[in-house]
């Protein structure tokens, strides 16, 4: 028979158990209108600018710095790794921009997004709350790319991206290749599309506003569904990796996501630290290529593309490599070179080697390694687009979940209840 003690600690484990759950639901809810935050605040900013006053590019700082704020609040837990994380990099940055002849805080903030949303994702305590997330940010974007793609006119009234781009600062008026569109530059296939040719010329980009992230996107659902190998509905999720392909007529995301295909058959036998070098390798191969080449004018086909990110390289001076020298704004188009300017190449290998030997639970988790490496490496051959937080925010969120997978295994039940 059971004494009186024995249920009074029951019921007090039971209690505690119960608030333990409630505080872990608020603080997951809190994330998902983080990271739906930084998905959207383009788009929102873009509907005041076209409706209710200009906005301008502090703008646009003020929100990335709300919404990274915000996501280092719900990072911060008892786990020493992000404090120590962030005070070297902080003391690391300092140092080198001191020595610069101009203050970027840009170069700060660029690190600080992985570093940040990483450490978000260790604390989800279910790999399931991750691919929720997920779910719920593809069917937001795809809903509102359909939206744009069969109701241009009426979307292009209540949103002027052009227009947003210029009051921010990031475009020239009358720089549009369409006269008197008020799409992204890029946002017409002037020379028809790649893929499904009846579609027209528009190529959609949904939330993002531009449709090279749309495109990247799409290569991340193709990521996530790879490794998330008994996910619920997971052929829906390849589905949806296509549309977001398809959309904006990302021929590049189609290349990456089928090379996240053999990366994930490889990533189940080839060690991690064999993985590691491999951005090496592409810097290597793109500084060989632009040796060997004679060429010097570039197209915007992908073999023009590699052509003019080997000739980024060459800005890579000694000074740069040490973040001495910064001129980080015209190496858009070679994320390698861009990345060992904003925060030096000492700096860029520590934290990369942090990432791929960060500690895991499951097994699994070394597969994801292997796509996320492929992943990135990829996209930053040709651009620097992956720092932009409206992507990268969810990348690393599932980079982090993705490594701590399993770390609550002991005290949960099959379904995901806490046991007492």
């Amino acid at each position: 028979m059971l004494s009186y003690n024995t249920l009074d600690r029951r019921e007090l484990s039971r209690a505690l158990g119960e608030r333990d759950r409630d505080r872990y639901r608020l603080w997951l809810n809190a994330v998902y209108l983080i990271a739906f935050g930084t998905l959207t605040f383009n788009l929102m900013l873009a509907f005041v600018n076209s409706n209710v006053f200009t906005i301008s590019e502090s703008h646009v700082i003020l929100a990335e710095m709300a919404l990274l704020g915000a996501a280092l609040l719900l990072a911060l837990s008892r786990n020493a790794a992000l404090y120590v994380i962030l005070a070297i990099y902080i003391s690391y940055m300092a140092f080198i921009l001191a020595l610069r002849p101009e203050l970027d805080l840009k170069a700060i903030r660029d690190f600080l997004i992985p570093i940040v949303f990483y450490f978000i994702g260790r604390k989800f305590r279910r790999i399931e709350d991750a691919d929720r997330l997920i779910w719920l940010s593809a069917i937001l974007i795809l809903a509102i790319g359909f939206f744009e793609f069969f109701f241009l006119e009426l979307y292009t009234q209540f949103i002027d991206i052009f227009g947003y781009y210029v009051a921010r600062g990031t475009l020239e008026a009358g720089s549009n290749f369409v006269e008197g569109s008020n799409l992204f530059i890029s946002s017409t296939r002037l020379e028809g599309r790649n893929f499904l040719n009846f579609l027209g010329t528009l190529r959609a980009s949904s939330v993002f506003l531009e449709p090279v992230t749309m495109g990247n996107f799409g290569a991340f659902l193709c990521l996530w569904a790879l490794f998330r190998s008994g996910m619920r509905y997971r052929v829906l999720m390849f589905v949806a990796a296509f549309i977001a392909i398809v959309m904006p007529d990302a021929r590049f995301g189609m290349f990456v996501s089928f090379a996240l295909f053999a990366a994930a058959a490889a990533g189940l036998i080839i060690p991690r630290i064999l993985w590691w070098p491999l951005p090496l390798l592409i810097v290597l191969a793109l500084a060989l290529y632009g040796g060997w080449s004679s060429q010097i004018i570039w197209e915007d086909d992908f073999t023009g593309r590699l052509l003019r990110a080997s000739q980024l390289l060459q800005y890579v001076t000694m000074e740069a490599f040490f973040g001495v020298q910064a001129f980080g704004p015209i190496l858009a188009d070679n994320g390698f070179a861009y990345s060992i300017v904003q925060i030096g190449g000492i700096g860029l290998l520590a934290l990369w080697s942090l990432f791929v030997f960060a500690p895991y639970n499951n097994p699994k988790a070394l597969q994801f390694k292997a796509l996320a490496i492929t992943y990135i490496s990829l996209l930053m051959t040709v651009s620097n687009s992956f720092y932009s937080i409206k992507m990268a925010a969810l990348f690393w969120i599932a980079a982090g979940a993705a490594d701590a997978m399993g770390t609550f295994r002991s005290c949960t039940g099959t379904n995901g209840s806490q046991k007492i």
